[in-house]
């Protein structure tokens, strides 16, 4: 059994096929626009599928290294941002997202999340990204 989840506002898409799970997420790269394939687990496409929010900051959150091929996410660690983003404590997503937006994002992953949500950007910026 098929099933696909389109986040049109993410250019993202989480598909469930014969027991496998996947994360298509299109990115942006200058003039360049290609996808990136991000295997998922059962629990991980249930998140994705019914939590809207985590499912916007993990694609904000996976976006900008997807961006340039020296900072792509190797496997171990697209599944650190998976594990954390979709399934840890609301505290620890937001400490490991400001963490990120503060250091080599530089901000992209708030204003993304901050563009596509419709939310303030500042207070994403100031680590609150559940508020």
């Amino acid at each position: 059994m098929e099933k696909e989840i389109k986040f049109h506002n993410l250019r993202m898409t989480a598909l469930k096929k014969d027991r496998k799970y996947s994360l298509n997420i299109s990115v942006d790269s200058g003039f360049v626009d290609f996808s990136v394939v991000v295997p998922l687990n059962k629990r991980d496409f249930e998140v994705i599928a019914t939590d809207e929010w985590r499912a916007t900051l993990l694609q904000a959150a996976m976006h900008h290294p997807f961006q340039l091929r020296r900072t792509a996410l190797t496997a171990d660690e697209q599944r650190k941002y998976l594990d954390i983003i979709l399934h840890a404590p609301k505290s620890e997503v937001e400490l490991f997202l400001t963490h990120l937006d503060h250091g080599e994002a530089n901000g992209a992953i708030s204003n993304m999340v901050s563009f596509a949500a419709k939310v303030e950007y500042q207070s994403l910026r100031n680590g609150f990204w559940f508020n």
